[in-house]
């Protein structure tokens, strides 16, 4: 996301370049660019220059949104999303702390932008380690 997030209104990212730069297999890459865009995260642009485009500006796509398409739920236990699946929900000490584990997790994901991420990797690029 980040390498097609740095070409956005730039033009498509091709699979080979995101390939290159990520140093991830085709077979990986591909069954995350079909969860991006089915959350219609990211496009496919056809023909000679096409590839990879965001469907929103980077600072409008957050981290939650992608780790959710890639990974669904973020619940650490099942209780969490169903009171039924435990008797002990309502005075489990152990549910408390998974909970706000995950509301922790949410928050931090929900105000993580993909914009953020770009400008931090620039800022690092731009480091210069001269002696």
């Amino acid at each position: 996301m980040i390498d097609i997030a740095r070409h956005y209104k730039k033009g498509p990212v091709n699979r080979k370049r995101i390939l290159r730069n990520q140093n991830i297999s085709s077979a990986y890459l591909e069954n995350i660019l079909i969860s991006l865009k089915a959350q219609n995260l990211i496009r496919t642009v056809r023909g000679a220059n096409g590839g990879f485009t965001l469907e929103s500006h980077p600072s409008r796509i957050t981290m939650f949104q992608i780790v959710n398409a890639l990974e669904g739920s973020l619940v650490p236990t099942e209780c969490l999303e169903n009171d039924d699946s435990c008797k002990r929900v309502h005075v489990c000490g152990a549910r408390k702390l998974w909970l706000e584990l995950y509301n922790s997790q949410v928050a931090i994901l929900k105000r993580t932008t993909l914009q953020s991420l770009v400008e931090i990797e620039d800022s690092e690029d731009s480091l210069d380690y001269c002696i």
